[in-house]
């Protein structure tokens, strides 16, 4: 029997939307602008998204959201990914935002779920430290308890968007030595005492820092879930998220495709476009199949998401060959351009350098292969 993974009207719809909207606002030479500056994202372009309802797809109409379902976003990342939008929307819509939405109190939904949706609030997500993992053992940070408080002590990387956040979701370690029990999750106000921050320069040129939390004192009204339980409803999140990351890497692969494509058809050699050459119809059609698995992959995830059925080891394999794919599909596309697009000028060059913060961002794709094989387990 046939399973129909068609995006439904509705949803046709949003995707034609965020491509008029994004072709518009969002070419590759504001890319680069944006990359330039100092934020690392439009909030001009991020308010319109909120004008949208972009930023409370997922969230009930109670909190400033439209209700919608997990796969309503699977089209707006894609188009995100096919012009390279930059912007907190993972962060702090589909990771933070979730979880606030799933795991917080009615007053911490209440407090950051509107702010989300209107564009009134972005979060940061503090996960991962000096080994570099996005595993429960990775997570050394401190938070302990001290009266009604908690005091958050270490430094977390490639924490982005840092200068602009209003809260940051940090994962701290509350109990134990190492593993998922004894890891919380705590909202700390970016303004907080003892909290900074610098650069980390990165070959994606996304705005990357390192913060330092040098004990920071949290209320424990923002402790986010569970004590000691906050590596479930995180996991579950990141995973999602990851998924839809997947959706970004397909439609930077339509990009990319579209222009290595072209560029065949146009550059010529030896009196004959280099098209013609099988060498080359065989890069551009590893493309063409790496798009079309990863996108396959991830609809199948999405829609079990969507649906509410059991989505775990569909998302591991969709995620681990998206970030497998990020990786070979640019290869490929650098393949048939040459030299040329090693220019940084080259817009291919800013897929490709993206696509390397894809491949690690939320976990790399061994991450997701041994989820993969403890999900085969059970």
């Amino acid at each position: 029997m046939a399973v129909d993974l068609s995006l439904d009207s509705d949803q046709l719809l949003v995707q034609r939307s965020a491509n008029e909207f994004f072709r518009r606002h969002c070419p590759p030479e504001v890319v680069r602008e944006i990359e330039d500056g100092t934020l690392g994202y439009s909030p001009e372009m991020w308010q319109e998204m909120a004008r949208l309802g972009w930023l409370g797809v997922t969230y009930p109409e109670e909190y400033g959201g439209t209700g919608g379902g997990f796969l309503d976003l699977y089209p707006i990342y894609e188009e995100m990914g096919r012009f390279l939008v930059p912007s907190p929307h993972l962060d702090t819509v589909a990771v933070a935002g979730e979880i606030v939405l799933a795991a917080g109190t009615d007053a911490q939904r209440e407090r950051w779920l509107p702010a989300i949706a209107s564009g009134n609030a972005i979060a940061s997500l503090a996960i991962v430290e000096s080994d570099g993992s996005y595993g429960p053992a990775g997570i050394a940070c401190s938070a302990t308890q001290r009266g009604a408080d908690f005091v958050v002590s270490g430094t977390k990387l490639l924490v982005g968007y840092a200068p602009s956040a209003d809260v940051f979701l940090v994962v701290a370690r509350t109990g134990g030595d190492a593993g998922r029990d004894g890891v919380s999750l705590l909202l700390v106000d970016a303004d907080a005492a003892g909290l900074s921050w610098s650069v980390m320069p990165n070959i994606g040129g996304y705005p990357l820092f390192a913060v330092d939390f040098d004990d920071v004192t949290v209320p424990a009204a923002s402790l986010l879930g569970e004590l000691d339980g906050g590596w479930a409803p995180l996991s579950t999140a990141m995973t999602k998220a990851a998924v839809l990351q997947t959706a970004t890497i397909v439609g930077a692969a339509h990009a990319v495709l579209e222009m290595t494509n072209q560029y065949a058809k146009d550059r010529e050699q030896f009196g004959s476009p280099i098209g013609k050459y099988q060498a080359v119809q065989y890069l551009v059609s590893d493309i063409l199949i790496d798009l079309h698995r990863a996108d396959l992959l991830a609809k199948q995830a999405a829609f079990r998401i969507d649906a509410g059925k059991p989505y775990e080891r569909e998302a591991a394999m969709a995620i681990a060959f998206g970030k497998k794919a990020a990786a070979h599909l640019h290869r490929q596309a650098h393949e048939v351009h040459a030299g040329v697009a090693f220019i940084i000028e080259h817009d291919l060059t800013l897929y490709s350098r993206r696509a390397k913060f894809w491949e690690n961002n939320l976990g790399d794709a061994r991450y997701y292969q041994e989820r993969l094989a403890d999900a085969m387990q059970i």
